[in-house]
């Protein structure tokens, strides 16, 4: 039980060991090493003490201060990337992905601020509250501080890779080719799994009956990629026209035989599909095809992948 759960009123947290003032908090016994380690946070020298949450309050809102630093510092850097962006900010390549860093930027900052009001929230309570509630919430605004200190510096550093990302034809060509590596090999992937499920007449509940659904619904993905990737491939061309760069070239090729190789292992993976396969998994392969018909490059790869594993089946 906590303090304002007690039997005796009178009984208080207030100077005991953290051993003993942890066998008074309600949590079992698999709790009780994080019971102890959050009473930790308002102990001085081993003992409980309310005197103690004013340097348990300081130390949190550094560790809040620092997060809110960070957050301020990933919006100077989205203002300088969008100011770099400014000459092509109207290809769709490019504003997709300043929309999708803004739309990021604001969630951090939105659980930025919630963190001050957390930390007003203990200070409220320091005099007279619970003292196993207020280490409670000050271990979880340090937690959530940590988080969104290093969201923030993530979404610095992403910020960072796409300036550079801007500035650097070669760069873009690079990236692009080694997307294509990455689309090649999946599909590679997939083909492999076609030929182990060839000849495989398991019925509808045995594995392999799953793991022919799990390939139609990587197939459908792969099938957005190469859409992307044709869609990237156009717009850098554009950008190098306006530019006038060298648009990139021997690039075209790769992604036909990636494509010419997708449509050959989906034909593979349809005609090894056992009829009870499809009769189990029709449904939701159909559901998956209507739910990825909607979305046209840039895709937006977070909703894909949210989508596939609503949609993938599930491990039995």
């Amino acid at each position: 039980m906590t303090e304002a759960e007690s039997d005796d009123d009178s009984v208080s947290l207030d100077g005991l060991p953290v051993e003993r003032a942890a066998t008074g908090v309600t949590g079992g016994e698999e709790q009780s090493d994080k019971i102890r380690e959050t009473l930790a946070i308002v102990a001085q020298d081993g003992i409980v003490r309310r005197t103690a949450v004013d340097d348990a309050v300081a130390n949190a809102s550094m560790v809040v201060t620092t997060a809110e630093t960070r957050v301020e510092l990933a919006a100077d850097k989205l203002e300088s990337a969008r100011a770099t962006a400014t000459p092509v900010s109207d290809l769709d390549l490019v504003a997709a992905r300043i929309d999708d860093f803004d739309a990021r930027h604001t969630a951090i900052n939105n659980r930025a601020d919630d963190l001050g009001e957390a930390v007003q929230e203990v200070l409220a309570m320091k005099a007279d509250g619970d003292l196993y509630e207020i280490a409670r919430r000050i271990r979880r605004v340090t937690n959530a501080a940590t988080e969104v200190q290093r969201a923030a510096d993530d979404l610095q550093f992403e910020l960072e890779s796409f300036e550079e990302w801007l500035g650097d034809a070669d760069r873009r060509i690079d990236e692009l080719t080694a997307d294509i590596d990455a689309l090649a090999e999946s599909v590679d992937e997939l083909d492999d799994v076609a030929e182990i499920l060839a000849g495989d007449h398991s019925g509808p509940e045995h594995d392999s009956a799953r793991t022919w659904a799990t390939a139609m619904v990587r197939h459908r993905v792969v099938a957005l990629m190469i859409a992307d990737l044709q869609a990237e491939l156009e717009t850098l061309r554009i950008w190098a026209e306006r530019v006038g760069e060298t648009p990139p070239s021997d690039i075209d090729h790769r992604i036909e035989a990636a494509q010419a190789s997708h449509e050959a292992v989906g034909e593979r993976l349809t005609a090894c599909a056992e009829p009870a396969w499809i009769d189990r998994f029709d449904d939701q392969l159909t559901a998956l095809d209507e739910a990825l018909g909607e979305m046209e490059p840039p895709v937006p790869w977070a909703e894909v992948e949210a989508v596939a594993e609503k949609h993938r089946p599930a491990i039995e």
